[in-house]
């Protein structure tokens, strides 16, 4: 295979101990297994004169990160990324056999969202629906902070859309955000979500200057 999966924690947390020359083999070693997706061979000097470093280096990291067998030396990691490589490409070889995947997307006719022929009114229906599908709840949610108060997820959701709050939204979570600082906030009697979208709260804009702030 001429790439592989390189992962990157897992190579330091396993090699930290290394001299230099020791963590080249090692990656010298690898590429050469992956390359020619066999075990190494037994003959270290060979192995050694391959990767063009000293066979008093190169043994050690055989042994260490190497199983040693009859066909020669071998890296169960490494055949595992093997494995998953040829079994995509496997499944690369038939889907292209079969014509591969549809290059564009087939609309029905009757499709009342692609439809040329649709109505005015349809054409109206149709990108209210389309624009529903867009909100900006969810960084309104995100912003809030996690406590007990923070449930009703579906509820708000439903009030944030029935009152058009997306025009709004940067308003609302800007609020929020300065809201979090607060004294009030920061010791769990912040309002929940739902109290705040029902009362409007980020109309109080005076609100953050009026609670006390919790000390830097």
């Amino acid at each position: 295979m001429i790439w592989y999966k390189f992962h990157i924690g897992d190579y330091i947390s396993h090699t930290m101990h290394l001299y230099d020359a020791e963590d080249l083999a090692y990656r010298r070693l690898l590429d050469w297994y992956y390359m020619g997706e066999k075990p190494l061979p037994l003959d270290t000097a060979l192995v050694a004169r391959r990767i063009r470093l000293d066979e008093d280096v190169v043994t050690p990291v055989l042994n260490e990160f190497f199983e040693k067998t009859e066909d020669g030396y071998i890296n169960s990691r490494a055949d595992k990324e093997i494995g998953a490589y040829s079994v995509r490409v496997e499944l690369n070889r038939r889907s292209a056999k079969m014509g591969g995947r549809p290059k564009t997307i087939v609309v029905p006719k009757n499709d009342p969202l692609c439809n040329p022929n649709r109505t005015e009114t349809e054409q109206k229906q149709n990108k209210e629906i389309t624009s529903s599908k867009t909100t900006r709840f969810s960084e309104f949610w995100d912003a809030w902070p996690k406590s007990p108060r923070k449930v009703g997820k579906s509820t708000c959701e439903k009030k944030w859309k029935a009152g058009g709050l997306d025009g709004v939204a940067d308003q609302i979570i800007a609020h929020v955000n300065a809201l979090k600082g607060t004294e009030q906030w920061t010791t769990g009697f912040e309002p929940s979500p739902q109290t705040y979208i029902n009362q409007r709260r980020w109309n109080d804009g005076d609100e953050p200057e009026n609670v006390f702030r919790r000390g830097v």
